[in-house]
């Protein structure tokens, strides 16, 4: 996943590691040597991609985190590694437009349940 960010900070946030490690716990199938975070800094006229994977300890802290929106007691910068990002204009695998529903299966998912609620709310609004 891409975290935007208004500037380059020089580690990890430690939110971003407890938002990585949920994502991966509730993804039993991401592998957690292949899942990354990425992150977006946009700094004045160009913007840096940095990549992260999480260690083993990052994982199992961040996974034990229930409020990521506190600075959590016990973070490390041990709890991740700087990994290397190619940048390529070759596209692997079947290209999709940008807004398919594979990029973003929630969304899709959230739209749908809520169309069904207007649909059976409308049908009961009808009926009286």
């Amino acid at each position: 996943w891409i975290h935007t960010q208004p500037s380059e900070l020089i580690q990890l946030a430690s939110q971003d590691v407890v938002t990585h490690a949920k994502l991966l716990a509730n993804n039993k199938s991401w592998d957690r040597e292949k899942s990354i975070i990425i992150t977006c800094s946009f700094t004045p006229g160009s913007c840096s991609l940095t990549a992260y994977k999480l260690t083993l300890t990052g994982f199992e802290w961040g996974s034990n985190q229930v409020d990521k929106n506190h600075e959590p007691l016990g973070y490390l910068p041990t709890f991740f590694e700087k990994v290397q990002m190619l940048l390529s204009d070759k596209i692997l695998g079947n290209r999709k437009e940008f807004y398919h529903e594979v990029h973003r299966p929630t969304h899709f998912l959230n739209f749908s349940e809520a169309e069904t609620l207007v649909t059976e709310d409308t049908i009961l609004h009808d009926v009286d």
